[in-house]
């Protein structure tokens, strides 16, 4: 059976390894790492094999090195994937000291205890210094499964070190591919691969998956939500009570390109684009929706407070100086403010009233804000303040 698990986990590993390089093909460096991380082991757990053709000090040396570099990139792995400090001179300096001194212990002590404790305390060490760079930075449940993961491989390995070191009188170098220490090792290490494998896997996953729904729905000149965006934030949080919107739109927008070019035009719709973000409100979605047009979602608020916040916005973009991207001229914006009303079938009827208001802010006058409130029956009129 030990021979076995000697075949079988350079093979798993190997696979896993594969796995997280196809995936790193999306664009995500941590499982790149990962990958390189899981050939380095695999290597690691194949190299005792080869003792029938190579001199043990040779094999001892190439497992040692292969394993403090696996778990060398499993912490670079986890510092990627959290994009936490990844203190590479301090756990390089923990793999160059593990080394020299395993070096010494194989060729100077031939003592393999001695190898096996200096390898996996620096193994155990190189981990839980990552984990200390990330402690802080986990969100998801599966970010905390893949912490949890790693820090049992920790406890894993330093309990299996220290049981061996304790409670054994050692293993001569020559016999460790049939010791008991190699049996107990290659089943816990197969449980803590596959367990912190699996929990690396599927929160590389998760972040891949959430980056592109992300660039689905996000306006890549402004960083708003885009239309598709929006409309899934507005669709899972208006679910009753009363919300505003605000529709708004850079006046005269086309004369900005004509004269001082699409490059600054862009820049300009970034700068209108940061005034909406910094508004303040518990909820609030703020939208491109094409062009230079823009809409932002206000639950739970009345038409008065909807329309101070747009006349504000308004306020601050025509004071904004763009003199540093290149536009020598202030620009201004028109807003129509709407609230949702009983009748209401979806979301798109305020925004529907809105962008009507809008129009009307335009056609009088532009730079200034046309608002209704939400009970007047359409074929009374609405009643329009006018900024």
């Amino acid at each position: 059976m030990g021979e076995n698990f000697a075949f079988l986990l350079p093979v798993v590993l190997t696979l896993f390894a594969l796995v997280f390089l196809a995936v790193g093909r999306f664009g995500n460096r941590a499982a790149l790492f990962w990958g390189a991380g899981y050939l380095c082991a695999a290597f690691g757990f194949l190299v005792p094999l080869l003792e029938i053709v190579l001199p043990v000090p040779v094999v001892a040396l190439a497992a040692d090195a292969a394993f403090l570099s696996a778990f060398f990139l499993y912490s670079h792995a986890l510092a990627t994937h959290f994009e936490a400090p990844r203190r590479t001179p301090l756990r390089a300096s923990v793999v160059a000291v593990a080394y020299a001194g395993a070096g010494v212990a194989v060729l100077v002590g031939q003592s393999l205890r001695a190898e096996l404790f200096v390898n996996d305390v620096a193994c155990s060490l190189l981990l839980l210094i990552a984990i200390a760079s990330v402690r802080r930075r986990v969100g998801s449940w599966i970010d905390r499964i893949l912490l949890g993961a790693a820090m049992f491989v920790v406890l894993e390995t330093s309990i299996r070190t220290m049981v061996f070191f304790v409670a054994t009188g050692g293993v001569a170098m020559g016999e460790f591919i049939g010791s008991t220490y190699a049996y107990v090792m290659q089943i816990t290490a197969t449980i803590g691969a596959l367990v912190m494998a699996l929990a690396a896997l599927a929160s590389v996953a998760m972040r891949i998956v959430d980056r592109h729904r992300k660039a689905a729905e996000e306006d890549p000149l402004t960083g708003l939500l885009n239309r598709r965006g929006f409309e899934q934030v507005v669709g899972a949080r208006a679910a009753g009570g009363e919300a505003a919107i605000i529709v708004g739109d850079i006046d005269s927008f086309k004369s900005v390109n004509d004269r001082f070019g699409h490059a600054a035009g862009d820049e300009a719709i970034r700068e209108v684009a940061a005034v909406l973000a910094a508004l303040s409100w518990p909820g609030l979605a703020v939208a491109r929706f094409g062009g230079e047009e823009f809409i932002a979602y206000l639950p739970n608020c009345r038409l008065h407070d909807a329309h101070t916040l747009a006349n504000t916005v308004r306020i601050a973009i025509s004071e904004r100086d763009l003199g540093r991207i290149g536009i020598d001229r202030p620009i201004t914006a028109s807003f129509g403010v709407a609230v949702t009303a009983a009748g209401d079938h979806t979301i798109h009827d305020a925004i529907s009233r809105a962008d009507r208001l809008l129009y009307l802010a335009k056609s009088n006058g532009r730079n200034r804000v046309v608002s209704s409130t939400a009970d007047i029956p359409a074929q009374s009129g609405p009643k329009l303040f006018v900024v």
